[in-house]
């Protein structure tokens, strides 16, 4: 979770989530004003339903009173939870203005999480000082209370970017040169070097370097490496080695040929203006 730079970020905030799988998706956070216009279509839906079905209930007399009681209680404490429970994360309101739920992993909600974040919507809106709105506008992501408690977040559909991996940044030639053209790891390997990656800046360098020194373990002695080489910068080459497909892969070995053909050419130019002034003489 990365809120964007301040100064650039819009009322609607952007955050970073990462998934346990280590997959980052940005979100923008729906603000206070677009989820208002949600649960106002979502009373004015209501209550279009409780008043065309009281007219047909009252031809029911004392009977239809009491199944309308009972209709309006579940309307009230089930139309939220259900709706988003069983369709992913929106009700008629969120749809109309282009809002869903998700948890606060960017994963899609469960219905326990629908049913506790509605249930507690009273206490979000009890007044005179409506704590819901009090804790959405202290809060980076504008949850209010029931989202705190079940662990969720309204966002715009249909803002989420495309996965991204984490980059391995600084790494240097020299030690891109260390890592074997032929090496391939698994998909298991993989995943373990990108949640190091993807969490290095979080670590302090002490325990940087200590978690490093164990991940790199294997290789140092499978490639026969230096003892006291980087192993950090050393499995932030490997990961992008490992990630980089075949056409970067090529890319970068037609420039290096490309390099090494003109290094080539500056030591053979010198030879051959002396050759030719041999010849001259």
């Amino acid at each position: 979770m990365i809120p964007s730079a301040a100064g650039t970020s819009p009322l609607d905030c952007t955050v970073l989530v990462s998934t346990p799988e280590n997959v980052s998706f940005d979100f923008r956070i729906a603000g206070p004003f677009s989820r208002a216009l949600a649960l106002f279509v979502d009373i004015a839906v209501i209550g279009f339903c409780v008043i065309v079905i009281a007219f047909i209930l009252a031809l029911l007399g004392a009977a239809g009173v009491g199944l309308l009681l009972f209709l309006m209680f579940v309307a009230f404490w089930g139309y939220g939870g259900l709706m988003e429970a069983f369709w992913n994360g929106q009700t008629l309101g969120k749809k109309a203005v282009g809002i869903r739920v998700v948890s606060d992993t960017g994963l899609a909600i469960n219905a326990g999480q629908a049913m506790l974040r509605n249930i507690l919507r009273s206490a979000d809106l009890f007044p005179p000082f409506f704590p819901g709105a009090v804790a959405m506008l202290f809060g980076s992501r504008f949850q209010r209370l029931g989202d705190l408690a079940a662990g969720t977040m309204v966002v715009l559909d249909g803002q989420r970017s495309s996965p991204r991996p984490p980059v391995a940044d600084g790494v240097t030639e020299r030690m891109r040169e260390r890592i074997p053209a032929h090496f391939r790891p698994d998909t298991a390997l993989i995943d373990c070097l990108a949640a190091y990656v993807g969490r290095r800046l979080d670590l302090s360098a002490a325990r940087r370097l200590e978690l490093s020194q164990i991940l790199a373990r294997h290789f140092i002695r499978s490639w026969s490496l230096p003892p006291k080489i980087n192993t950090d910068q050393l499995l932030c080459a490997i990961y992008e080695h490992a990630t980089m497909d075949e056409e970067h892969r090529s890319a970068r070995r037609d420039r290096d040929l490309e390099e090494d053909r003109s290094d080539a050419d500056v030591v053979e130019h010198p030879r051959t203006l002396e050759d030719a002034g041999y010849e001259s003489r």
